[in-house]
């Protein structure tokens, strides 16, 4: 029985629905106001490689929109190879043996949260009992970790970095004790784009017998380029003692939204992220995964961009991104007043101040100037992610970031810097 109140009050879930032209018009209206996500001030996570890249990956992921790739042995044995033709690519050219293995997840966050949750399993089953295992990680690290120890019942240890923002590999060490399972290197970092010494967390992983996950979320599709010609330090498979790499499709692998990867150096260490239940009427219930129902777009989009630009397109981007950060960091070197910080790899900057700059005056001036960043707040800065077609602007962004300065200094800024979160 519908209660008087529930119907009459009702206002916003209307009876009768609209036709799909008033939907599309409504649409159209309440995105007036939103920016265009390829626009070039948008330089907060704008994973742009062309038209015809956004074209493809947009309409695979549309043809297979009612696929499940949950079902995929019994009903779309055509997702099930796709998948594991982007997981083959992907461990390829990550540096991985034949022994590894992978899995498509969601994205990032549950590619890190399935990681832990391996790492946790695999402590429980081959080391001594722990009270609350520990993951230890520098301060830069992602917040999806504590996100998925929470879940998860870890304690995450975050180790202040070293003065070039990189993973401060002796005082890591000296904060590992009993409880320790995991660390935690990052390919590169999300604020500054560095990249941690994964080589020398690994010796402290093999020296301790811990579980050694390396977040390339941001890296996994640009890293293995870029060292084509950039002096990337080693961070992959290749390095002995990476047990697992979180790698996102859906960043600069250029796929559609819902697209990441949990790879494992062995295969036998799937058996610690699987999740298994038989005590229901339905039989065996068997997810690699977080989620039980998997989009089938977001596998089929990533199995054709990744075949459309095979490793020469992927390649041609990297490198225009990679040109692009050289030259937005030499202009930033010739304005007084600021700063890049650390080593940049990937299409990540991190721009502090120098000379007592007020950051937030500064960041203040560029939103005011048009431009769409993430913020820094330990140290106070700016977080700029480039793609492939940021080469024609970066004289345009380095006047008004000097411009700004200029600003902040005189006092016409006040350092307020309004957009200060990560996420919503």
């Amino acid at each position: 029985m519908v209660s008087k109140l529930a119907s009459s009050e009702n206002r916003r879930f209307a009876e009768q629905g609209l036709s799909e032209a008033d939907v599309r018009a409504r649409l159209d209206d309440q995105r007036r106001g939103d920016m265009a996500w390829n626009n070039p001030r948008n330089l907060k996570a704008a994973y742009y490689a062309g038209d015809d890249v956004f074209r493809l990956a947009r309409d695979t992921y549309a043809e297979y929109h009612g696929d499940n790739l949950l079902y995929g042995k019994a009903l779309y044995p055509s997702l099930v190879q796709m998948s594991s033709d982007v997981v083959g690519m992907s461990l390829e050219l990550l540096g991985a043996d034949a022994d590894a293995c992978g899995t498509i997840t969601s994205g990032g966050t549950e590619s890190i949260i399935l990681a832990v949750r391996a790492a946790k399993n695999w402590a429980r089953a081959e080391r001594s009992a722990t009270s609350v295992p520990e993951i230890l990680m520098s301060h830069t690290g992602h917040p999806a970790f504590n996100k998925a120890a929470e879940i998860l019942g870890l304690k995450v240890v975050r180790v202040r970095s070293n003065s070039e923002f990189r993973a401060d590999v002796e005082a890591l060490r000296q904060h590992i004790n009993e409880n320790t399972i995991m660390i935690v290197g990052s390919a590169p970092t999300y604020p500054m784009g560095c990249v941690d010494p994964i080589a020398d967390l690994a010796q402290i992983a093999n020296d301790h017998g811990l579980w050694l996950h390396v977040d390339a979320c941001v890296g996994g599709f640009f890293l293995p380029f870029a060292r084509e010609f950039d002096d990337v330090p080693a961070f992959d498979f290749t390095v002995k003692g990476v047990r697992s790499i979180s790698a996102d499709l859906h960043k600069y692998g250029y796929t559609s939204r819902g697209a990441s990867l949990l790879l494992l150096a062995d295969k036998r260490l799937e058996q610690y992220q699987r999740f298994f239940f038989d005590g229901w009427p339905v039989g065996e219930f068997v997810t690699p995964t977080i989620n039980g129902s998997r989009p089938g777009g977001a596998v089929a989009s990533a199995w054709a961009v990744m075949n459309f630009l095979g490793r020469a397109g992927y390649r041609d981007r990297v490198k225009k991104i990679t040109e692009a950060r050289r030259a937005l960091v030499s202009e930033i070197g010739l304005i007084e007043g600021l700063r890049v910080l650390g080593r940049p790899y990937a299409g990540i900057v991190g721009i502090g101040g120098a000379d007592s700059t007020d950051m937030r005056a500064v960041g203040q001036g560029m939103i005011d100037k048009g431009w769409k960043f993430a913020p820094l707040v330990d140290p106070v800065g700016i977080n700029i992610l480039l793609n492939y077609t940021h080469g024609a602007i970066v004289r345009e962004l380095a006047d008004d970031l000097k411009q700004s300065v200029v600003s902040a200094k005189s006092g016409r800024i006040s350092g307020t810097f309004e957009e200060n979160t990560y996420g919503a």
